[in-house]
C-alpha cells in the first residue's frame, strides 16, 4: 500500500467509528431522557421486574414495549 491509500482507508476507519460512537452516545441519551421521564412507579415496578443491576437501556425498552400498561400505574 501505498502512502495515501493508507491515509484514506484511516480517515474512512475513522468516520465508521466516528458514527458508531455518535450512534452509542444518542441511544443512551433517549434511554436516558425515557427513563428520567417516565413515571415513579413505572420505573419501580419495571427495576422489580427486571431486577437489580438492569440498565437505563433495558429500563427503557422495557417501558416502551410495555408503555400504556405502565402508564397505567401512575393513575
Amino acid at each position: 500500500m501505498n502512502k495515501i491509500t493508507k491515509q484514506v482507508t484511516m480517515l474512512v476507519a475513522g468516520f465508521i467509528a466516528f458514527f458508531i460512537l455518535l450512534g452509542i452516545a444518542g441511544k443512551m441519551d433517549y434511554a436516558e431522557q425515557i427513563v428520567y421521564t417516565m413515571p415513579q412507579e413505572a420505573y419501580e415496578a419495571i427495576y422489580l421486574k427486571l431486577g437489580d443491576g438492569c440498565s437505563d437501556c433495558q429500563i427503557a425498552n422495557e417501558y416502551m414495549a410495555n408503555k400504556q400498561y405502565y402508564d397505567s400505574l401512575s393513575q
